[in-house]
């Protein structure tokens, strides 16, 4: 029996079906940056996040970089919690005083870290409804030209000078 989780499972985009950019070409993700080695873990935990950014119609193709932060950093996380959870969150010094952990405290500056790089990355629910709301469904750059360039390669007298 396979015990992998699976990543691939579709969760439905925030305030729409699931959408294309504002082309109207599906999204595309990027791979992650060369030098940074992702391991097996990390680099399903990066697809995971790409295919929910391409699910929700998020263009992300310039994000390798800050996505690839985010999984190392989510990843060390999930270390962080897991040694909290097996050790304790605190140690008490023979004298009798409590202090945390050091791995506590690598967990809590890296939950805050990941509720900084979140947000900036569209991958909340609150963040990814804001972009929704200001952008509307399609988002994307405006096409300063669209409506000329459109007209233009409509226009009846076309077909003649070819």
């Amino acid at each position: 029996m396979n015990m992998k989780t699976n990543f691939a499972a579709s969760f439905p985009a925030v305030g729409a079906s699931q959408v294309k950019s504002s082309a109207g070409a599906e999204v595309t993700s990027p791979d992650p940056p060369p030098v940074i080695g992702l391991k097996s873990d990390e680099r399903e935990v990066y697809d995971y996040i790409c295919q929910s950014l391409r699910l929700a119609g998020v263009e992300h193709l310039t994000a390798g970089m800050p996505l690839a932060v985010i999984v190392r950093t989510f990843i060390d996380w999930i270390a962080a919690s897991k040694e909290c959870a097996d050790k304790g969150r605190s140690q008490t010094s023979k004298t009798g005083w409590a202090t945390p952990t050091p791995w506590a405290d690598d967990e809590k500056r890296l939950k805050m870290e990941l509720g900084q790089w979140l947000p900036k990355a569209c991958l909340t629910i609150p963040s990814l409804a804001r972009v929704r709301k200001d952008t509307g469904e399609k988002g994307g750059q405006d096409d300063l030209f669209g409506d000329l360039v459109n007209h233009a390669t409509s226009s009846p007298a076309r077909g003649s000078l070819n």
